[in-house]
């Protein structure tokens, strides 16, 4: 995908959006379980590159110390936990926007819904999406 407009369009045709903006999109991940994931995926530049963020809810920041984080990231084989502004961990991966084609878009959305909701289920034993 080489430009935002071409990924949010690819995504839009692809997946139901729960909401859609300029500068980002999110979706919601409904499982067998029926239990649910929202992610969010927006778009920034650094290092005079555009790049794509997949970012999604996994628990309340009193529910994950942050050694315990720390070392879940050592196991995670995409992305990594982050705190956010109001202090909860999200399940979080950026790639280059330049170099994802429809395969390296789809695999680290699917990735980062699943293993979020599987922290978030074992961390809370909750559905926030």
């Amino acid at each position: 995908m080489p430009t935002w407009y071409e990924l949010r369009e690819h995504a839009r045709t692809q997946y139901k959006l729960e909401d859609l903006e300029e500068d980002w999109f999110s979706l919601l991940w409904t499982y067998e379980s029926e239990r649910t994931q929202k992610i969010m995926v927006s778009c920034y530049e650094a290092f005079d590159q555009q790049w794509v963020e997949f970012r999604s809810f996994v628990c309340k920041g009193e529910e994950l110390k942050p050694r315990v984080a720390l070392r879940k990231n050592d196991e995670l084989s995409l992305g990594a936990l982050a705190l956010d502004d109001e202090g909860d961990y999200a399940l979080i991966h950026h790639a280059l926007l330049a170099s994802l084609d429809p395969d390296e878009f789809a695999l680290p959305l699917r990735v980062i819904a699943e293993t979020a909701d599987e922290l978030e289920h074992q961390l809370s034993a909750r559905d926030d999406f």
